[in-house]
């Protein structure tokens, strides 16, 4: 049997992963990276440690295999943290430290072009923002302008000139991301540069989401899809069922559903699904900045160092717990806003930990589900499909099921972005459906939790404004 290799660059680790034609893992590896948090408004990763963390998770997924299936790779896919972007030399030397997309050092610029905005976000399918990657590329620009040579563009640019050893490309779907895209014609934006100041020969070749890459670099597995990694994540069970949305969980939260034609939703993101040489599909999506990095900010904040453990047996002993402002990253769709004061309402110095610890966990679901009702707006949503490392927590499925009144089902694969590019870089055909008895957590009566959730909306509308204020 043929296999298919996927590499997911993520925030916190670099994992490798072979998938068999039938969409079932066989192989993988997995190893860690560092973010540093040098200030609020600035998170940077070390390119090299993430280039060095990728070869090595592909050498020992490869070599895990047996020396006379090796040569069945026939397909690799890969798919990167988006927004994420840094600078480089023509021979591959980083210039910058890798600027993740969690970092707003750009804001100066953004609030300087807010008089653009509404244009912006036409030409790009993303509101203003510096978590996007124009701003960011700015600020690198300006510093290394003189540079001669220089390259620009999103961490997948990067890895695939050193995987590929060689090329200044990118996909569509990261080039989005960078804000800098025009979605009519799938390039580059003159408009857009000029207004972020960019010169755009120093931006990678925008290519489809499905093409010929070229073959990683001491082998002969071609390189077939690149995809950032929520996009990728879509296509984790092969072609998505009608009426479903689904919600990745990681150190950030994405909902994701079929956007209908030419039917977009202001508040929200419009986002490349998949490209090839004759189409393109979109998404509504929804961004929700502080999931699994909220509740690594708790256990900073308050000093938890076994919260994996704990949440389980909190989650089902609080029943009552404080409202939590999350604004960690900045608070993402509907509102947009920059970082805001975080609190617990009402701020009780007798809160226990368990009790905060509850509080984030149902923030982030509150704030999901306010993008979940921007969806209806356009689409019917029947179901969702949850993923991701904080999915694996029961009562949090339960929730959202009691909150959204929709079932929702837990993939069996938490690897979702992986399986996603697999897919698309294996040809789109077979049964990728997850496989096994995927629990589904059905819709309960809950109103103290919806209670809660309409105090949360109304205390975000009295700190940050309403969505239609932006």
């Amino acid at each position: 049997m043929d296999y298919v290799l996927a590499i997911d660059q993520g925030t916190h680790a670099s994992r490798a992963l072979l998938f068999d034609a039938n969409g079932k893992r066989v192989a993988g590896h997995l190893i860690p990276v560092t973010l540093n948090r040098a200030q609020v408004n600035r998170v940077e990763q070390d390119p090299g440690e993430i280039l060095d963390s990728v070869t090595e998770a592909v050498r020992q997924t490869l070599q895990s295999l047996p020396p006379g299936e090796r040569d069945r790779v026939h397909a690799c896919g890969i798919t990167t943290q988006r927004s994420t972007v840094l600078a480089w030399q023509a021979n591959g030397a980083p210039l910058s430290a890798a600027i993740s997309w969690q970092d707003t050092r750009g804001a100066p610029l953004v609030t300087a072009l807010q008089p653009h905005a509404t244009a912006i976000r036409e030409c790009s399918g993303l509101p203003l923002s510096a978590h996007y990657g124009a701003s960011k590329l700015h600020w690198l620009h300006q510093l290394l302008a003189s540079e001669p040579e220089l390259r620009l563009g999103p961490l997948a640019s990067f890895l695939l000139m050193h995987l590929t050893g060689g090329g200044h490309v990118v996909d569509h779907s990261n080039a989005q991301r960078m804000q800098l895209m025009d979605i009519s014609s799938l390039d580059w934006s003159n408009q857009l540069a000029d207004w972020f100041q960019l010169p755009l020969h120093n931006l990678p070749e925008c290519r489809p989401v499905v093409t010929d890459y070229g073959k990683l670099v001491d082998s002969d597995i071609p390189i077939t899809a690149v995809c950032g990694d929520q996009n990728a994540a879509w296509h984790s069970n092969g072609v998505p069922a009608h009426g479903c949305a689904r919600i990745n969980l990681g150190s950030g939260a994405f909902i994701l559903a079929a956007q209908p034609p030419n039917d977009g939703i202001p508040e929200l993101l419009s986002s490349l699904s998949c490209s090839d040489t004759q189409n393109a599909e979109w998404l509504i999506e929804g961004t929700v900045n502080g999931a699994g990095s909220a509740l690594q900010w708790f256990s900073e904040q308050y000093g938890v160092n076994d919260l994996t453990a704990r949440l389980p047996e909190w989650l089902a002993d609080i029943t009552s717990p404080p409202l939590f402002v999350n604004s960690t990253g900045g608070l993402g769709s509907p509102w947009w806003r920059p970082q805001t004061e975080q609190k617990f309402v009402p701020e009780n110095p007798a809160l226990t930990k368990a009790e905060r610890a509850v509080a984030v966990i149902e923030s982030i679901l509150f704030l999901l589900q306010y993008n979940l009702q921007y969806m209806l707006r356009v689409t019917t949503l029947e179901h969702l499909q949850v993923s991701g490392g904080l999915s694996h927590l029961d009562a949090l499925c339960q929730k959202l099921a009691n909150l959204s009144q929709r079932p929702v089902e837990r993939s069996d694969d938490p690897e979702a972005s992986a399986r996603g590019v697999a897919w698309l870089a294996g040809g789109q055909s077979g049964d990728w459906s997850a496989r096994g008895e995927a629990p589904v957590f059905y819709p309960r009566v809950d109103a103290p939790l919806l209670d809660r959730y309409r105090k949360f909306v109304d205390l975000l509308d009295q700190q940050a404004g309403t969505p239609n204020d932006n």
